[in-house]
């Protein structure tokens, strides 16, 4: 009996998982080697960042919010790897944020590189499920390669030898 309620058991958590695995897809397109989606963020100064006018350059596009403790943890590795690394674009994404927890953080976290809210389409175009996500596009606008969690220097600079030259 307790047999049987294991197995009955084990296959609706496999066909559960199964049916997760297949809607999460669905709901995500996958990205990667595809044009990266639109995008544009605001800046505080008011100026929009269209990530699509970036083509020709390679280009860092990283979800994040001012809630996120592994967005805090990874915000001096993006500042530092953005002023060394001029010849790429950096551009931060805030998901999902109310614009006093945005200016907070832009306060204490300043950065070289644009970010702001975003105006024009969507964290869920690019697949994002959690934060932080980063989205490494080359310089013909195609998406290399993502990464989901906080970078740390040898990870961001491995992901930016895949764009940059």
């Amino acid at each position: 009996m307790i047999g049987s309620l294991a197995i009955v058991l084990g296959s609706i958590l496999m066909l559960s998982l199964a049916w997760g695995l297949q809607h999460a897809a669905l709901a995500n397109p996958p990205v990667l080697g595809k044009t990266a989606p639109r995008l544009a963020i605001e800046t505080p100064a008011g100026d929009q960042v269209k990530v699509w006018e970036l083509q020709g350059k390679p280009v860092v596009v990283n979800f994040w919010a001012s809630w996120c403790g592994p967005c805090v943890d990874e915000a001096g590795v993006l500042a530092e790897a953005s002023a060394a690394h001029q010849q790429v674009a950096f551009v931060g994404a805030d998901n999902q944020d109310t614009t006093a927890g945005f200016q907070s953080f832009e306060q204490r976290h300043p950065h070289p590189y644009p970010a702001g809210p975003i105006v024009s389409g969507s964290y869920q175009s690019y697949g994002v499920a959690g934060l932080p996500a980063t989205f490494f596009i080359d310089a013909q606008g195609v998406v290399v390669a993502s990464f989901t969690g906080p970078l740390d220097t040898p990870t961001l600079n491995h992901y930016l030898g895949l764009i940059a030259s």
